[in-house]
């Protein structure tokens, strides 16, 4: 066995750490704006990005837009994200982090399902190392960070997880090696802000904006949206459902960093050995068979 971190594994780790800043920022924001008129704001922002890095670029394909697919990602991620948001008002970020990236759990199971998915012994050491990562990375090390927070706010940022879970694998069904990463991103990203609309709309109690409130959607909308959408469709394009969510578990460490160095949060000796646990999660998804194993598997 030998490990190398090919293109894709980098692209999908980069996807992760804009992804990581998300969840402060995500925090922040919908302190400061209503979380529904918040979800929808930051995807239309990055619609209008994408499509028009598009248009500039002559990559502009109408003719996506005529997938079944496309639309049913776009709910399903817009469904995802105002369960998370809302679910944010009303529970701790720790609870947030663990409820939702426990879904590599159900990426797995589906993927098998639906994709066919093989799943190696690497595969599942990652998983299983991963999971434990998440664990020492999210509580801190005490289970009692569980019973902090809402019942309901645990609930629906659990269930934004399990939705997300459907997302993963239903993009990397749309996405294949030849797949054109900019025009994809942008109607994935443009469906997820047509179906934020009417939810804004109906459940939108407060359109008060102020500066930093708008400086945040702005940041999500271009960077965590825009940037990272991009990034982690050239990634998914080389790796597998449950390869590529077991790498974007970086984004616990990477969210902890940010949370340090913008909320002074000071990350203790679990998050050390969380953090630990999920690299070697990314080592053994990236892990390839040396000339042994290759000769005893084609014997």
């Amino acid at each position: 066995m030998r490990f190398k971190v090919d293109v894709y594994e980098q692209l999908l780790i980069l996807s992760s750490i804009l992804w990581g800043t998300s969840f402060v920022a995500s925090k922040i924001g919908v302190g400061h704006v209503d979380p529904f008129y918040f979800g929808m704001m930051r995807w239309v922002i990055g619609a209008e990005l994408l499509l028009l890095i598009a248009f500039l670029t002559k990559k502009f394909r109408p003719e996506v837009f005529r997938s079944k697919l496309v639309w049913g990602i776009g709910l399903i991620n817009a469904v995802g994200l105002t369960l998370q948001n809302v679910g944010m008002t009303q529970t701790t970020a720790t609870n947030t982090v663990l409820l939702v990236d426990i879904n590599v759990v159900f990426v797995a199971i589906i993927s098998y399902f639906v994709l066919a998915e093989k799943v190696t012994r690497y595969t599942v050491y990652g998983l299983l190392f991963g999971l434990v990562g998440v664990g020492f990375v999210s509580t801190g090390g005490d289970l009692s960070q569980l019973t902090q927070g809402s019942f309901v706010g645990n609930v629906l940022v659990f269930s934004a997880g399990v939705v997300w879970a459907f997302y993963i694998v239903f993009q990397k069904k749309l996405v294949g090696p030849r797949t054109e990463p900019l025009m994809i991103s942008a109607a994935v990203v443009t469906s997820t802000a047509i179906f934020s609309l009417p939810i804004a709309f109906l459940f939108t109690t407060n359109y008060a904006l102020d500066l930093t409130g708008s400086v945040i959607m702005v940041y999500l909308g271009t960077v965590c949206t825009g940037g990272a959408w991009l990034l982690y469709i050239m990634g998914l394009r080389g790796k597998g459902a449950t390869e590529s969510s077991i790498i974007l578990l970086l984004e616990i460490v990477f969210a902890m960093a940010f949370a340090y160095l913008v909320l002074s949060e000071m990350p203790g000796w679990p998050t050390a050995i969380g953090g630990a646990f999920i690299v070697l999660s990314i080592l053994f998804v990236s892990a390839r068979p040396n000339g042994n194993e290759r000769e005893k598997k084609e014997g």
